[in-house]
């Protein structure tokens, strides 16, 4: 026993005396590693010195005389270069369009060119005096005291009486804003009498809201007045209107002020103890008594803006009694009514009265009012965004989703056009309102909540006009469309710019932080599903002869649409081929060409193909693959530069090389003969269409534009 202990104390002496030399060694290690710990301090330090002597030595150059008196030269050769850049750009579109369209074809597109060139130049002008956000139109001295708000739909005679009666007051301290709603020829040309009249601000709606709420809220939007004064399109205010109100308003004795009004009947409408003539008083109120009844006519109200501002506009829910829910909302958050013993208004009562389409269900309106008026109001936010064109793309289909959402939220979005031709009919949103260049001053430059840039050509008209909040929406990495190094890096300088950045894919909120250390808010892209699912095809499936579709700008060399028809032309299927600019090289075979096609019709296109080949060598999110696999249409799809973030391998498409035509030809042809695969890719692509709706989207933007002013 003792013999093994003695052995087993020898054995632990060996192990002891390996572990001390591995320790040994591991100190040793240890001490090289401090030693080139040393060296890296010392390589730092010596960098760090030469770093500090090249920005000294670097700021001596830029503070030298040699340097100010060489600094025009350098600009001049900055100039030549990005302009020879650019006449290189145009001499390639130029030769593409003679192609493809003829000399005269080219003569007519250069002078439209050239037209919107000086259309955009002219509106330049017309806008130094709103550069920086501190630009105003309206001097303090010039400020109106009140705001006459009158919301128009179809009238003509008596419209014309009504703002002439809002004109003609005896105290000159306000302005008219006019808002028309989908409004008749007829009507649009009365108020277009009013233009030239400094008083008048004119803002116009293209579709029909069904009721004034939408025009008042713009109104009240709008008002550069410390109060509102209503009065409806029909009505007529007695001249000294605001004499008689504004005192009451400025001692403070109340924040809403209203009085009696003379009934005016025109033979088509009676009304029970009313007689044509006959004046009305109302009496003072408080919330108990508005609770129960409607006190305040409304085109006498005159209510204090400030008071709208903290409880919210009217309610577009509220399609009837909109004013008494506002009426009893304000005086449930603390506003004053007080009312004059005197007529205010000349009330016309008639047939046309929007209160009798509502009138046979009074009692819902009464119990909503009830359950509103606890609840604040909308205040809406007026949100501009520009657009570098109006012409089919899915980057300008993501910003006019992005106005029609926050149409419905019930802001005042709408779309400044840079490009100067076009328009968003294939959109299928008509309510969207397009302001062109030469229109840029009729939609109110003083006033705008948040501006959008939403290409990079649009940045520089950030600074043009002023706006509480100015954002970029990036929706790619925009310098991989060019190869020339001048216009990477004029790209590049927006992504620069001391504005919030909004992108629509993960992998940009990476670059602009990696890049250029900028921060940005991301905001998903999302899919309509209402839009586009499989169904009502342009021609049913061939079961015995498949089809294919090839889609992009065929103008457009990175879109890949080349390389597309190479790789399909020569396989035995039905080719369909869409072009959003441009159309198919002579000598190309295809059995079906789609230019210029809307949203809808698109679907259709979809429905009708087994197989949608993409080869764009640049994308950031791509809509056609998305928008195909709704439709049930299987999708071979070519590596980008930028990011797909649905797209996966093997699972929801067929990914191949960038510009890989072989490739692409072999996977178009493995979908073509392999039903299994082509049917497992297109039930997957219904399961990736299921998780990018709209609603992420639409809460991040809302959530972005309520936020708070930035600092």
């Amino acid at each position: 026993a003792l013999a093994e202990r003695d052995g087993q104390i020898t054995g632990l002496n060996h192990a002891l005396a390996e572990r001390d030399g591995q320790i040994t060694g591991l100190n040793h290690a240890l001490a090289e590693r401090d030693g080139q710990i040393t060296g890296l301090n010392h390589a730092l330090a010596e960098r760090e010195d030469a770093l500090i002597w090249s920005r000294i030595e670097l700021s001596n150059v830029l503070t030298s005389t040699s340097w100010n008196m060489t600094a025009p030269m350098r600009r001049l050769i900055l100039s030549v270069r990005l302009l020879k850049t650019q006449f290189s750009v145009l001499l390639v579109r130029s030769a593409f369009v003679i192609r493809q369209e003829g000399v005269s074809g080219f003569f007519r597109r250069a002078i439209g060119f050239a037209g919107r060139y000086l259309q955009r130049k002219s509106a330049a002008k017309q806008l130094e005096r709103f550069e920086g956000n501190t630009g105003t139109a309206v001097s303090a001295q010039n400020v109106p005291l009140v705001s006459f708000v009158i919301p128009i739909y179809d009238r003509t005679d008596v419209l014309r009486t009504s703002i002439n009666s809002a004109l003609e007051q005896s105290l000159q301290v306000f302005e008219v804003i006019l808002v028309t709603d989908g409004s008749p020829s007829a009507t649009l040309a009365v108020v277009e009498e009013f233009r030239s009249d400094s008083r008048v601000r004119i803002f116009n709606y293209p579709v029909s809201s069904g009721n004034a709420v939408r025009g008042r809220n713009k109104g009240i939007l709008e008002a550069r007045g410390r109060y509102i004064a209503f009065l409806d399109s029909d009505d007529i205010a007695v001249p000294d209107r605001l004499e008689v109100s504004l005192p009451i308003l400025e001692s403070g004795q109340a924040d809403v002020v209203y009085g009696g009004w003379r009934a005016m009947f025109d033979g088509t409408r009676e009304i029970d103890g009313l007689t044509h003539g006959q004046d009305v008083y109302s009496p003072d109120c408080d919330l108990s008594m508005l609770e129960q009844v409607c006190v305040p006519c409304q085109s006498t109200v005159m209510v204090r803006r400030e008071m709208l501002m903290r409880t919210g506009f009217l309610k577009p829910c509220m399609q009837y009694r909109e004013d008494h829910e506002l009426w009893v909302r304000l005086a449930h958050r603390g506003a004053k009514f007080k009312s004059v013993p005197y007529v205010l208004t000349c009330l016309r009562l008639h047939s046309g009265n929007n209160e009798l389409n509502f009138k046979g269900n009074d009692t819902h309106w009464e119990t909503l009012l009830r359950e509103e008026y606890h609840l604040p109001g909308p205040i809406p936010k007026k949100i501009g965004f520009f657009l570098a064109g109006l012409g089919i793309s899915g980057g300008a289909a993501v910003v006019l989703k992005h106005v029609s959402m926050l149409m419905e939220a019930g802001h005042d979005a709408f779309v400044i056009d840079l490009g100067g031709y076009g328009d968003i009919s294939w959109f299928g949103n008509p309510t969207i309102r397009v302001y062109r260049m030469e229109q840029l001053l009729l939609c109110g430059l003083d006033n705008i909540d948040l501006l959008f840039a939403t290409f990079w050509t649009t940045v520089p008209w950030l600074e043009k006009i002023p706006a509480r909040r100015k954002l970029y929406l990036v929706q790619s990495d925009e310098r991989l469309f060019y190869e020339a190094e001048s216009l990477k890096a004029q790209v590049a300088d927006t992504y620069r710019k001391n504005y919030e950045y909004v992108v629509i894919a993960q992998w940009l909120v990476d670059m602009l932080r990696e890049q250029f250390g900028k921060s940005a808010v991301y905001v998903p892209n999302g899919l309509d599903s209402e839009l586009f699912f499989p169904g009502d095809p342009l021609e049913a499936k061939d079961t015995q002869r498949l089809r294919v579709l090839i889609e992009g700008p065929i103008s457009v060399p990175f879109k890949g649409m080349v390389e597309a028809y190479a790789a399909v032309s020569e396989l035995d299927c039905e080719l369909w081929i869409v072009s959003t600019d441009g159309k198919p090289e002579s000598g190309w075979r295809y059995d079906r060409f789609f230019e210029g096609v809307n949203q809808a019709e698109m679907r259709r296109i979809y429905s009708s193909c087994h197989v949608l080949l993409k080869m764009s060598r640049v994308e950031s999110f791509a809509y056609p693959p998305l928008e195909a696999m709704a439709c049930g249409c299987a999708v071979v799809l070519g590596e980008v530069s930028g990011g797909i973030e649905y797209a996966s391998n093997e699972v929801n498409v067929l990914k191949v090389p960038q510009g890989d035509v072989a490739a692409a030809r072999a996977a178009v042809l493995k979908l073509l003969t392999n039903p299994e695969l082509r049917e497992r890719l297109i039930l997957a692509g219904f399961e990736t269409v299921k998780c990018w709706s709209w609603e992420p989207s639409r809460e991040s933007m809302l959530a972005l534009v309520e936020a708070a002013d930035r600092p």
